[in-house]
């Protein structure tokens, strides 16, 4: 077999004035399976609609079997061996199996019958698949055309640990067997990690490491973009590492979630999930990207409904979030909710009261300046000051559920609204938050989850996982003693 592999070098990708990748270099060699992992919005999925052809790429070059690519239309990269799956799959639902292998493969192939596997032959349409047998079906009619190279874009979504171990042992078949390239971005860095043979990892659209899997694990600038900076002082309240069974007796249980299972269209996200915050304490949920903690906040407040298991807010089976809300829970969802051509305090006038929250308006006073301006003309971390105070406007509130409160902010100010988080749970409020930077989180909360997979790997007092990072890394990261397949010997 020819020789082929896929070379990035110094790729860098601008959205106007903003840097999304930045000199990245990669390869990938035939017979050889690469991963890319980084924490949310570090530049993965746009590498791969770079390499592709689907966005602009602005400095570096792609070349597939030493030919120059990087100029050429999507449909000329694939004709010269370039394949591509999606994450949401971009199947046509009306269409069978076959036609949907059929209409993307070039002509001189649709007479092979030997690249359309038996499996597919049904002639029911595509909607009615199942999302295992949907995500099978992408990556078939990737292959039909028999590529060189192909970028798989989190094909492990949404499978559970049976359908992951075989697409991992389909992908190192392809790779060993018929020499075939492979470039894996997942969600899943244990899947990653036991599957591929090298392993380059970004952050903020820069190579931070690669290398062979166990040295990525292992690396400090990796464990570091997962899981944030060196823990900073926790909070007072938060430092004898007391547990939800402690205060619960005094305070009373705010959220009891049992055996809870939830997802999307049928699809399973998260599993057997059992977590619990008392009144006067702050939870954090963490995990990587993918690990399905904001549909855990969406099942808890209502706003998903669970397939499986139990969930109890204040007392009462979780129904509607209009409910909810009246009951005293508020919910702050990712990506700062708020209306941009609404003023401060037209906002805080909507959510329900003139003060961002009942005890007063210490809690938030850059605000008070700002009650004129539009929220459109504020920075980030003003917007989400904003859409806090909103969800506690009106009557005192019982439990907040938070959503990535650090999304785009720097982490000084991250560390101040989390102080916040804490100020409320030491007057009783019960805190559920949601945090990409683990140790933040973790400096002010009482008891953390980590999620995997969408299932709960580890539950620990904040204050001993702050001070063995090690269990930590190892529950986003996994800790090598499980790879999916045997990798091909060095």
């Amino acid at each position: 077999m020819t020789a082929r592999r896929l070379e990035v070098r110094d790729l860098s990708v601008r959205f106007g004035s903003v840097g999304a990748l930045h000199a990245v270099s990669l390869e990938v060699s035939p017979g050889s399976v690469v991963g890319l992992i980084g924490p949310n919005g570090a530049g993965k999925t746009t590498l791969l609609d770079a390499v592709s052809g689907l966005v602009e790429v602005t400095g570096g070059s792609i070349a597939l079997d030493a030919v120059r690519v990087d100029r050429l239309a999507p449909h000329r990269r694939a004709r010269l061996g370039l394949a591509r799956t999606f994450q949401s799959l971009e199947l046509f639902d009306d269409l069978t199996p076959a036609e949907n292998v059929a209409v993307a493969t070039h002509p001189r192939f649709r007479g092979n019958s030997d690249r359309i596997p038996a499996a597919i032959s049904s002639k029911l349409q595509v909607g009615v698949l199942s999302h295992g047998e949907r995500a099978g079906l992408a990556l078939d009619r990737a292959l039909a055309g028999r590529p060189k190279v192909l970028l798989a874009d989190e094909p492990a979504a949404g499978l559970d640990i049976a359908g992951r171990a075989a697409l991992a042992v389909r992908l190192r078949r392809l790779a060993d067997e018929e020499g075939l390239g492979v470039l894996v971005v997942d969600h899943d860095v244990e899947f990653v990690l036991g599957l591929c043979d090298q392993v380059t990892v970004l952050d903020l659209g820069r190579v931070i490491a690669q290398g062979p899997p166990a040295a990525v694990r292992d690396d400090a600038a990796v464990v570091a973009a997962y899981l944030g900076g060196p823990p900073p002082l926790a909070r007072a309240g938060a430092q004898d590492g007391r547990s939800g069974d402690h205060l619960a007796p005094q305070f009373g249980r705010a959220l009891v979630v049992e055996g809870m299972s939830a997802g999307y269209g049928g699809l399973p996200v998260v599993c057997d999930v059992d977590l619990t915050v008392a009144a006067g304490e702050v939870v954090a949920l963490l995990g990587a990207n993918g690990a399905g903690k904001t549909t855990t906040l969406r099942a808890v407040t209502g706003s998903l409904s669970v397939t499986g298991g139990r969930v109890s807010v204040l007392g009462e089976p979780v129904d509607r979030l209009d409910r909810l809300a009246r009951r005293g829970t508020a919910y702050v969802a990712q990506g700062r909710p708020v209306f941009p051509t609404l003023t401060v305090g037209e906002h805080l006038r909507l959510a329900g009261g003139r003060a961002p929250v009942g005890s007063g308006d210490a809690l938030f006073p850059a605000l008070a300046d700002l009650a004129d301006r539009p929220a459109g003309l504020l920075s980030g971390g003003e917007q989400q000051m904003l859409a806090l105070a909103c969800a506690l406007a009106g009557p005192p509130h019982r439990l907040l559920v938070v959503d990535e409160m650090s999304f785009g902010l720097a982490p000084l100010l991250v560390s101040d609204l989390l102080a916040t988080l804490g100020r409320l749970a030491d007057e009783g409020v019960a805190v559920l938050v949601v945090e990409q930077h683990a140790h933040l989180a973790l400096s002010v909360a009482d008891r953390a989850y980590v999620l995997r997979a969408g299932r709960v790997v580890l539950e620990a007092p904040a204050f001993t996982l702050a001070r063995q990072p090690e269990r930590l890394a190892a529950a986003y990261l996994g800790d090598g003693s499980a790879g999916m397949t045997p990798r091909r010997p060095a």
